[in-house]
């Protein structure tokens, strides 16, 4: 209830103010109402329950003091207040530091940007929280290799113009890094067009073997000139 304050008149006994019953009535029932306004009557509470994301501020209540949790600032927050309101300022995150296999960025600060470009066939996507690096050999128009490529086992299909410098191994069994081991390579005989006497005839009657890569027959054949 109200305060109900006692009427004392403009001057002692001036016939203005309360009677002395009327007074102390007044008196009683404001004594009244303050014992009626006890510690468990006096409470506060926090708007929305705590949990991961919310926490109250306040505490507890002992006889006529409220307690409430104070805010303390952490890593890279600040405080600052007036009569009014207090502010929370957050700098962020303060440096990123950036380093490659060859070369580092720049420290990145709260408002930096870091940018990943790709180059030499390489495209970089980003979408979100993911950064997609796609380095598909197909995306590279002039594709190089830095040392040895092992197709493990595995066909290389679709070839079109092969230019080779070094061959090693077999093809189709044979070991063409090495002349000498094609061997059984028959010319044949030659067969004359024109026989003018009977020592050519009976020469041409006989095979001419020129031998092999690997064994060459020592004959000397001169077959004239090409027109």
């Amino acid at each position: 209830m109200a305060v109900s304050s006692v009427n004392i008149g403009n001057i002692a006994n001036d016939g203005t103010g309360d009677d002395l019953r009327e007074a102390f009535i007044k008196v009683n029932n404001n004594f009244a109402d303050l014992d009626a306004r006890n510690p468990e009557k006096t409470t506060a509470s926090n708007l929305l329950p705590d949990d991961a994301n919310t926490k109250g501020l306040f505490s507890t209540v002992t006889d006529f003091d409220l307690k409430f949790k104070s805010l303390k600032a952490g890593t890279n927050v600040s405080f600052s207040s007036d009569a009014n309101q207090i502010t929370i300022t957050s700098s962020g995150i303060v440096s990123i530091q950036v380093t490659t296999d060859a070369g580092s960025l720049t420290p990145i600060g709260s408002t930096g940007l870091a940018r990943f470009l790709g180059a030499g066939g390489v495209l970089t996507t980003g979408g979100g929280t993911d950064v997609t690096i796609d380095s598909r050999l197909s995306r590279e128009t002039s594709p190089s290799l830095g040392g040895t490529l092992d197709a493990a086992a595995n066909n290389i299909n679709n070839v079109g113009t092969l230019t080779v410098q070094n061959v090693d191994g077999l093809v189709k069994g044979i070991d063409v890094g090495n002349i000498d081991s094609v061997v059984g390579f028959d010319m044949g005989g030659i067969v004359p067009t024109a026989v003018s006497n009977l020592m050519q005839w009976f020469e041409s009657l006989k095979p001419l073997d020129m031998g092999t890569p690997a064994s060459p027959n020592a004959t000397n054949i001169d077959l004239g000139t090409l027109a």
